[in-house]
């Protein structure tokens, strides 16, 4: 949960104060007259979650973004972990700097516990960094100058 700058885990609701861990693991209590003039976010409610990632590549190589970023778009829709009815999974060239290009890859994933989620992540990560390399596109540095 979190309301304002402060957020954690709901340990105990009480009549005047709510208690909370924080997500590193510190206790702390809240009166509950500040949830009452705060937007709440309630993360366990959620039935979905937005993956975005940037990858930076050679700017030599942008000319090959259409067939890959259809090709790694193919990859997300077939992934059962990704929910392709509401918002379609995209991967797109969003950005051109003097020597790199940022691809944008984003979709919106089932509810699942973290674990699970990252290995999701890290499989949809490592399945568009294949296809990335299969069309000869280099991964660029984001940190190069001029």
């Amino acid at each position: 949960m979190q309301a304002g700058s402060i957020e954690g885990t709901v340990v105990e609701i009480g009549l005047t104060s709510t208690s909370l861990i924080s997500p590193d693991k510190q206790p702390f209590t809240v009166p509950n007259s500040m949830f009452t003039s705060q937007i709440i976010v309630n993360r366990s409610r959620a039935q979905s979650r937005v993956s975005v990632t940037t990858i930076p590549i050679r700017l030599e190589d942008i000319e090959k973004v259409p067939a890959l970023s259809k090709e790694i778009k193919a990859m997300l829709r077939s992934n059962p972990k990704v929910i392709s009815e509401t918002d379609a999974p995209y991967c797109h060239l969003a950005k051109l700097e003097n020597s790199y290009g940022e691809l944008v890859i984003g979709c919106i994933l089932q509810k699942m516990k973290k674990e699970e989620l990252l290995d999701v992540e890290q499989d949809i990560l490592l399945a568009a960094a294949r296809i990335i390399k299969s069309h000869g596109v280099q991964f660029g540095n984001s940190t190069q100058c001029c």
